[in-house]
């Protein structure tokens, strides 16, 4: 797509498209039309499809307005779409699930414990926030193998390296079952209880995929409440940093989180031992170049910065933050900023005198314990 005409507002569109050498209909609506004829085109389902012109056989629409599917109808589509997948119904989620229905349930609780204190939080601190216009969808498969198996995909090989994620186009998290990981053979008989799942998972090492998994449901809240728009071009230090600062569970408090916000101690360190190598230009490049996000021998650095960072303005800038939040909410789909607009776009909320800003930042990092 190039350059961007606005979305209309009208009847439900249909969209019939060329896919694996048959006809393929689409109905929802256009979020984005680009001049050249293609389209943005989130269906009933919540899926966005991207569809250059080319590609487009025949469009129509009709009088009947858009709706997303119901819970009913969503329901029947995701067991049409996994055979042998069981459901799980919460007050804001549908888990679709081939586990053990205890592991299911566990998930249900610790994702409306996210939910609730992620609202919560913000609204708080005054910021406005959506309802989702669906239930939130989690797919949960019983282990590492079938999971790769689908998210190969989506992500192609990139699914060997980590334990679930939030797509963007489906609005989906996929994950599998973490007791399944760690368990020996016979032990606990794959976790029959909420008490043995939590036992197992409060063992060394396996917090990190707890926090993983709640990193990404931090992603679809906040893509469903308000934060951000999908496929809006939302730096990576503000999406990262917003999951990294709540991605730390706490599974032996039935209430949720005790402390969200607190120090994250792995991103503290990490970030403690960054300041020994990063150079002048790291704020800089951080807010105006994601590609330090995408890079395995600068991830770890740049998602510390960006917990850092988030940290940092949430305490000392909060009115600014939010202010910036609300012009992340704002930016459309698929209009992507050049890095200086990146940069005028921070200065304009947070102060033109950036090395001032970076050199206060670091001093009140360094304090942090």
């Amino acid at each position: 797509m190039v350059v961007l005409a606005s979305a209309r507002v009208s009847g439900l569109d249909h969209v019939t498209i060329q896919r694996d050498g048959r006809p393929l209909h689409l109905a929802g609506k256009i979020v984005i039309e680009a001049v050249d004829g293609g389209v943005l085109l989130q269906d009933r389902e919540g899926v966005l499809w991207a569809i250059p012109a080319e590609q487009i056989q025949r469009r129509s629409e009709d009088d009947k307005p858009y709706t997303p599917m119901s819970r009913a109808e969503l329901s029947a589509r995701l067991t049409e779409q996994l055979p042998g997948f069981r459901l799980h119904h919460t007050a804001n989620y549908l888990f679709v699930y081939n586990t053990t229905p205890a592991y299911a349930q566990w998930c249900g609780s610790l994702y409306e414990r996210l939910y609730r204190a992620f609202r919560n939080y913000w609204q708080r601190r005054g910021f406005a926030l959506r309802d989702p216009e669906m239930p939130l969808v989690v797919l949960v498969f019983d282990s590492r193998e079938s999971y790769m198996a689908y998210a190969r995909s989506e992500l192609g090989d990139a699914a060997g390296n980590i334990d679930g994620y939030y797509s963007l186009q489906t609005n989906r998290v996929t994950m599998f079952d973490l007791t399944g990981s760690r368990t020996r053979p016979g032990e606990f008989a794959r976790a029959a209880s909420a008490a043995q799942i939590n036992q197992l998972l409060a063992r060394p090492g396996a917090e990190w995929m707890v926090a993983t998994i709640i990193h990404e449901a931090t992603h679809q809240l906040a893509y469903n409440c308000g934060f951000h728009q999908r496929l809006a071009d939302v730096p990576l230090w503000v999406s990262e940093g917003l999951a990294v600062y709540f991605e730390t569970p706490d599974l032996d408090s039935t209430r949720g989180w005790r402390n969200i916000g607190g120090i994250h101690t792995k991103r503290l360190e990490h970030f403690q031992r960054y300041l020994a190598e990063r150079k002048p230009d790291s704020l800089q490049t951080l807010i105006t170049d994601d590609d330090r996000f995408r890079h395995p021998e600068t991830a770890n650095d740049a998602y510390a910065e960006a917990w850092a960072l988030t940290y940092f303005v949430i305490r000392r800038y909060a009115k600014q933050y939010h202010e910036y939040l609300q012009i992340m909410a704002d930016k459309p789909p698929l209009i992507y900023d050049s890095p200086d607009e990146r940069l005028e776009e921070f200065q304009r909320i947070f102060g033109e005198d950036l090395q001032a800003f970076d050199a206060e930042f670091l001093e009140y990092m360094r304090t942090v314990r």
